[in-house]
């Protein structure tokens, strides 16, 4: 295999072999043409193995698919993979099933585990405990500010990792005109999912100002602000993290649903509040909402690669011409 990239001449491997690839730099595989190249992390270019190298390693690139890959994304001639941690691009479509929210279970578990660590633990009742003694001394913001509730833990842990707020703007109410400039975490528990053209849904905070109150007398945001405020704030509401079981139950949820994008949609066509939904909905909704932003991140990405492929695969067939 290459060293060095053939474009920018950055070092892609420390040695011969696909075990010292850095790995930041993708490989991509084309096993019909018997095709092998090493795509910079810099310049982006395709570096074309020799041939005799390529070879040898296809056999590896496919076993690693099927034993050890997850699908992230696909087009037409396209699939975008996780191996390891290793991404691979492998032309052609693959057989892998397209689950997207693997990896956001993955993080939700992680966060479990650092929630439940004894340095989390530590670190929450020191800060309970200067909390309390600045309280007593006439020093209320000495740790700032939190609301807490049957969990302290999980209040303390919030604060620490979000801080009071979740958004900052101008949303105004359409009845009465008054305008939401901040949103605090402690309110979001009552912020509702909308049905929306943009994204597949919106997020709306009742006026506090209307009275009676309608689900039309709130401060409302759409589109990428709304998907920004719901993936933060329910990384907030959801601090604890999720076991095996309660990811496997949110999962379930998806899977019933039909896609992540359908799910979304149908929790904001019930028109409900975040506390409304439950744990297990809400789990099952930040895995979905992140998803759902990966897949459009991923959409581009892969049309850029694709792009690219098809210069790289021109260059090849010049280069076997050559040779032949």
């Amino acid at each position: 295999m290459l060293r060095y990239c053939l474009y920018c001449g950055r070092e892609l491997a420390e040695h011969e072999g696909l075990e010292q690839l850095r790995q930041s730099v993708r490989v991509s595989f084309d096993p019909e043409r018997e095709r092998v190249w090493s795509v910079c992390d810099r310049c982006h270019g395709w570096s074309l193995w020799p041939h005799e190298d390529g070879y040898r390693e296809i056999p590896r690139l496919e076993r690693a698919v099927v034993d050890h890959a997850h699908l992230l994304y696909q087009t037409e001639n396209v699939a975008l993979l996780d191996a390891n941690g290793r991404e691979l691009i492998r032309i052609g479509r693959t057989q892998l099933p397209e689950e997207a929210w693997w990896r956001y279970g993955r993080q939700l578990r992680r966060r479990r585990a650092a929630y439940r660590s004894r340095l989390s633990l530590l670190g929450a009742a020191t800060y309970a405990a200067v909390s309390y003694v600045g309280a007593n001394l006439g020093l209320s913001r000495i740790t700032g500010d939190f609301y807490p509730s049957d969990d302290l833990h999980a209040d303390i842990m919030r604060w620490r990792w979000f801080g009071r707020e979740a958004w900052a703007g101008r949303a105004p109410c359409p009845q009465c005109r008054s305008v939401l400039i901040r949103l605090f975490f402690y309110r979001t528990r009552f912020l509702l999912l909308l049905p929306s053209t943009e994204r597949g849904l919106a997020v709306a905070l009742p006026c506090s100002r209307c009275d009676p109150w309608t689900v039309d007398k709130v401060h409302r945001l759409d589109g990428a602000a709304a998907e920004r405020v719901l993936r933060r704030v329910l990384a907030y509401h959801n601090v604890q993290g999720a076991s095996q079981d309660e990811l496997a139950d949110a999962i379930r949820l998806i899977e019933d649903a039909g896609s992540a994008e359908e799910l979304v949609g149908g929790l904001a066509a019930e028109r409900r509040s975040l506390y409304g939904l439950g744990r297990i909905r809400r789990l099952a909704l930040e895995i979905s909402v992140n998803a759902n932003a990966e897949r459009r991140r991923l959409a581009d990405e892969a049309a850029e690669i694709e792009a690219g492929w098809r210069q790289a695969d021109d260059i090849a067939g010049i280069i076997e011409e050559e040779l032949a």
